[in-house]
């Protein structure tokens, strides 16, 4: 779902925000693709635990009640947040994949904000979904944005989404603006391409949110939070790692 203009207040704080974070990225920042692939696309995560413009906008900004509202959720948590910047050139593309076999997480209330920091058009790493994929039953292996392995090996492969397009239609956006947003479920079949433009950044900033159903999954193949939650296995998400953002405390 394309939410244009909700976060436009917020860009410049964020951009600020990405600035230092790329002088000085947080533990989890890593770069994400093959060796091989040219220029840059850097991940990090969890970057509101330590930076206060971060900070100030999952806490401060719409994203929990607009989350609560696109879930039916009665109040949102903060799952984390998590930066991603394709630089001009950058070859990496995000591969098709769901995000909860990703997650130590269970539930269905479960949904990410995309927002762009930069105009978006095709060449330059939009979003791609595959039509109807929120509605699959089936979790799918995860795949490494680095490319050396995969998440949830447990799983079966995700299917070749490009190689048939008539099974796997794919809706994408021809263009979006900084401060729109792009809504989705934790089980959509999504990925993008590379920033093949050679002259604008891709910026995004991705907030991941959890209703009333979420609780915690213990699993040797998951990625992890920044540091532990204090939390077992089906626990809800009692922890301050995962704050109630929405509503907000009086």
């Amino acid at each position: 779902m394309h939410l244009p203009g909700l976060f436009r207040d917020w860009v410049e704080p964020l951009r600020d925000a990405v600035r230092r974070n790329l002088e000085q990225p947080g533990p989890l920042g890593t770069r994400y693709g093959k060796s091989s692939h040219a220029g840059t696309f850097h991940g990090d995560r969890y970057m509101w635990t330590s930076d206060a413009g971060f900070h100030d906008y999952v806490l401060n900004g719409p994203g929990g009640a607009i989350a609560a509202r696109l879930m039916g959720a009665t109040r949102t948590r903060l799952f984390y947040d998590h930066l991603l910047v394709k630089e001009p050139g950058s070859e990496a593309p995000t591969p098709w994949h769901q995000d909860l076999p990703y997650w130590c997480v269970r539930g269905d209330q479960l949904c990410s904000l995309w927002v762009a920091l930069d105009p978006v058009g095709p060449d330059g790493g939009m979003l791609r979904f595959v039509r109807g994929s929120h509605r699959w039953s089936t979790h799918f292996r995860a795949p490494d944005f680095q490319f050396k392995t995969d998440y949830a090996s447990e799983l079966a492969p995700l299917p070749d989404i490009d190689a048939d397009p008539e099974r796997y239609p794919v809706l994408t956006w021809e263009h979006v603006e900084p401060g729109d947003c792009i809504a989705f479920h934790a089980m959509a079949v999504h990925g993008a391409s590379g920033n093949r433009h050679g002259k604008r950044r891709r910026r995004v900033i991705s907030t991941r949110w959890m209703g009333d159903d979420v609780t915690y999954r213990e699993h040797p193949n998951v990625t992890r939070p920044i540091r532990d939650p204090g939390l077992r296995d089906g626990d809800p998400m009692d922890s301050d790692l995962f704050p109630v953002v929405w509503p907000a405390a009086d």
